[in-house]
């Protein structure tokens, strides 16, 4: 019997579809963000932990009241919470996924000469998303359940086939509206690429990810920093219900609560009406996804997916100022190499540009946190403002320790014994080219921007030197983040997990809210004299100039730059075991 088993089993794992949907789900995951097996099933494990443990927090905090009061029809909006919480959660996962929900020129180019059938492609690819979406929600519920199957129905009864019925409700409710928020990604995108075109669209992707970003992120930060701004909007959408009022049913979560309440027996036409919504939603969305996934394989053309070529008038202009630029501030050969090796990277590749646009997205979601927990804070825009004080300090700060984590991620292996062929005398002008390129490619663009928006909301004297308050910080922040770094952007080989921001995280998250608090509060005080602004500038002149001389001349010479990361000892351990 266990041959028999065996040889099905084998026969089976031989099959194009369960081999192309596993080659599928793995990519979601096995990719350049996690490059190793072992890596990916131990970060999956994790969030899908996590997501566990967030389930039984929000249903233990939403829903343990109906310990003390019977549930007479009223934990729907406590659902609707739950669902919401987690619906947004999954649309920032599949945001992150955004570059593999279709298939890709790999795809196309791997898969079109093998003898395997367009309608097993598409199958086996829209089988591997469910399986994410299904251990997604299979992970929200394994805790949750207990709480919706043991404390809903303990006032009316507590056999086993009611405890059942409660948890295939809460079990199927969420499904679909995980499913449903999948599917109106994917076929959002779909929809974008079909009005745009394909040129124009992979312009705007980016952009287009980053707004969704930072929507979900502010969003995630409402539920679990402020839930009291989201407790009235929940108490109007009640007070909709309790008028029968019908314009409730544009909030998709009341589709699947409804889903959900008609499951357990309860009869209302809202519910109803929710309930096959969000159904036939569901079916318009999965034929429109399915259509785009059968359209990006079957009409795949390499040409769609190369860069256009820009015009020659663009193409001499900027290359003239490229030269006028290195004349002036790039003199040496290897400072040139470095610099520009840095702004192709973040210019061409995805990976690093989506990785950098998601930590500018996380600190604009904080922002709009920020300001929305205190409604008055755009009342005032004044110097006074301790907001709007923040903000360069809050965007400075993400986006360079958004760049000290990209420049360990290599772009590709070649880059890894090209530079150390090339490899100067001296290690100093790789040191300080990497300095000038994350200074002219990130925190002058950053700044100037900024200089343009507060001096719009101040005048210009204010408006620089506030500028050039965070300006001084975000210098004196690289040599803090690059002090002794040894690599050069974009090219060692790293290993990864050596971060350990899964134990780190609160120390760095305290560490930023004080800085930012005590150097706001500073510059409050500096503006209330703006004559002190210039003691100031020269006491963190002297400080950065300092700091950067210190290095040139006691430290960079006694660094070897490092091409690879050397394993922790546990693992050469276990390798040599």
């Amino acid at each position: 019997m266990t041959a028999l088993i065996r040889r099905i089993a084998a026969k089976f794992e031989t099959k194009p579809f369960p081999l192309l949907t596993r080659h599928f789900f793995n990519r979601l995951f096995q990719n350049d963000i996690f490059p190793f097996r072992d890596q990916m099933k131990e970060k999956v494990g994790v969030l899908l932990a996590l997501v566990a443990a967030l389930g039984w927090v929000m249903e233990n905090t939403f829903l343990m009241k109906y310990v003390f009061i019977a549930d007479n029809g009223e934990s729907w909006l406590e659902k609707c919470q739950f669902l919401s919480f987690f619906m947004v959660l999954l649309a920032f996962a599949v945001i992150l996924e955004w570059d593999v929900l279709f298939l890709d020129k790999r795809d196309y180019v791997n898969l079109m000469a093998l003898p395997v059938k367009t309608e097993t492609v598409i199958l086996a690819k829209s089988a591997s998303m469910f399986i994410f979406v299904l251990l997604y929600s299979a992970a929200a519920c394994s805790f949750s359940f207990l709480i919706v199957a043991f404390v809903l129905p303990g006032w009316i009864s507590k056999s086993l086939e009611i405890l059942a019925l409660y948890f295939v409700a809460h079990l199927a409710s969420a499904t679909a509206a995980f499913i449903f928020v999948f599917l109106l990604v994917g076929a959002g995108e779909a929809v974008l690429m079909i009005l745009f075109g394909p040129r124009l669209f992979r312009t705007l992707s980016l952009v287009i990810r980053f707004v969704l970003l930072v929507g979900s992120i502010y969003l995630l930060m409402m539920f679990l920093a402020n839930p009291i701004a989201l407790r009235s909007f929940y108490a109007s959408l009640g007070d909709l219900k309790n008028r029968g009022d019908s314009r409730m049913l544009f909030f998709p979560p009341l589709w699947f609560a409804g889903i959900q309440e008609m499951i357990i027996g309860r009869r209302d036409p809202l519910y109803s009406s929710g309930a096959h919504i969000g159904l036939a939603v569901i079916i318009v969305l999965g034929v429109i996804y399915f259509l785009a996934l059968l359209f990006s394989y079957k009409k795949h053309a390499l040409k769609t997916l190369e860069i256009s070529a820009r015009p020659v008038f663009f193409r001499l202009a900027r290359r003239r100022l490229s030269t006028m630029f290195d004349s002036i501030f790039l003199k040496d050969s290897v400072q040139r190499a470095v610099f520009h090796f840095f702004g192709k990277t973040l210019e061409n590749s995805p990976l690093h540009k989506i990785r950098l646009a998601g930590y500018l997205a996380f600190a604009t979601g904080f922002l709009l946190l920020l300001f929305g927990a205190q409604k008055d804070a755009l009342k005032n825009l004044t110097m006074t403002n301790m907001h709007l004080l923040a903000i360069p300090l809050i965007l400075a700060f993400f986006l360079l320790v958004g760049l000290r984590s990209l420049v360990n991620v290599p772009l590709a292996a070649e880059a890894n014994w090209v530079f150390p062929l090339t490899e100067a005398k001296t290690p100093t002008p790789y040191f300080i080219g990497l300095k000038k390129a994350v200074f002219f490619y990130a925190v002058l663009p950053l700044f100037g921007a900024l200089a343009v928006v507060f001096a719009l909301v101040w005048k210009l004297g204010p408006a620089l030197l506030h500028v050039g308050y965070g300006l001084s910080f975000a210098l004196l922040l690289g040599e803090l983040l690059f002090w002794k770094f040894r690599k050069i952007p974009f090219v060692c080989a790293t290993v990864p997990g050596r971060a350990k921001l899964q134990y780190l995280w609160f120390f760095y998250a305290a560490a930023f809210l004080l800085t930012v608090s005590a150097l706001s509060s500073l510059e409050a005080m500096l503006f209330r004299n703006p004559g002190s602004f210039a003691v100031y500038f020269a006491i963190a002149a002297v400080i950065i100039c300092g700091l950067e001389l210190y290095q040139r001349f006691f430290v960079y010479e006694k660094i070897r730059l490092q091409y690879e990361d050397k394993p922790e000892p546990v693992m050469i351990t276990l390798t040599e075991t």
